[in-house]
């Protein structure tokens, strides 16, 4: 009996084991063939196909409907358990957040973790308790591959990625300038004078080159013409420097308030025209109907999306 499955399996068509299923369960060709969306003439031909296939009647038409054979008795618990597995792995079950312990990974630079973090904790202590959040900087050039492997879920920034992944625009901002609360020149207004005369802090990050060419065209152009005193590559360090010294830095407006409210400093608009920032979401397309990634992305648009 077991070559004689086996011999059927290398050739069995699986929409017969679907039409198997349908018979078994109802005993009866119009039920099972209404199930499955065909007719009582289409069914037969099933019916003949899967006779064929087995080798067996399967189903014997009695008084009380189509009774199943011996070989239909013995087959079909095995059948039902494939087909529900083939099924279950189909359909995509919805993202439970409350329960889940799913360990999400997000390409975000040190203003994401000063700006973003802290709300995306807060929302997941109150919505997601046991889901994780683990964030890493990843070098420009490597943020397509990253988000292709799966390396990370998702990213924020303002990356050019190019085909292969979806982008989705959180906000746009402005720049602000950061100085010590008590700076000995500069009072409540920052004059281009002043902004000229002062001594300045560049920020090049790793995962952000677009923000210091801005930053750094705008400090050494013509009409400006400033002093870059200091260079660095991580914002966690302008709060340390410009608290010490008289130093300014110029930072995107989201994170130089956050700067604000847990450090002695104060923020100033700049006394020149900078463009716009702009921090988009970026996922790839391998993973846009994972719902466990929709999920968090759906996070960011709840949270951030202007």
């Amino acid at each position: 009996m077991k070559s004689t499955i086996d011999a059927v399996g290398q050739r069995i068509d699986l929409n017969l084991l679907v039409a198997f299923d349908a018979i078994f369960r109802s005993r009866n060709l119009t039920t099972a063939g209404r199930g499955l969306g065909l007719s009582q003439p289409a069914m037969s031909h099933v019916l003949s196909k899967l006779r064929s296939t087995f080798n067996d009647p399967l189903f014997v038409r009695l008084p009380r409907g189509l009774q199943p054979t011996p070989l239909a008795n013995e087959i079909a618990p095995v059948l039902v358990e494939a087909l529900g597995m083939i099924r279950g792995s189909l359909e995509r079950k919805p993202f439970d957040a409350v329960n889940s312990t799913r360990i999400f990974n997000i390409g975000m630079g040190d203003i994401g973790e000063v700006v973003h973090l802290p709300h995306l904790v807060r929302e997941l202590r109150a919505s997601a308790p046991h889901v994780r959040l683990h964030t890493t900087q990843i070098p420009a050039p490597r943020v397509r591959d990253a988000l292709g492997d799966g390396e990370i879920d998702v990213a924020t920034g303002n990356y050019d990625l190019g085909a292969g992944c979806r982008e989705l625009k959180l906000y746009e901002g402005e720049y602000a300038c950061v100085l010590r609360a008590d700076h000995p020149t500069i009072d409540t207004r920052l004059t281009l004078k002043q902004f000229r005369a002062a001594e300045h802090i560049l920020v090049r990050p790793q995962g952000l080159l677009h923000h210091a060419e801005v930053i750094e065209r705008a400090l050494v152009s013509r009409g400006v013409a400033a002093r870059v005193a200091v260079r660095i590559s991580h914002f966690h360090g302008v709060v340390a420097l410009v608290t010490s010294t008289d130093l300014i830095a110029t930072v995107p407006s989201r994170l130089a308030e956050s700067m604000k409210r847990f450090a002695g400093v104060k923020v100033l608009p700049p006394p020149i025209a900078l463009p716009k920032t702009k921090v988009s979401l970026y996922w790839h397309e391998r993973f846009h109907r994972d719902p466990g990634n929709a999920w968090l992305r759906s996070l960011y648009v709840k949270l951030f999306k202007s």
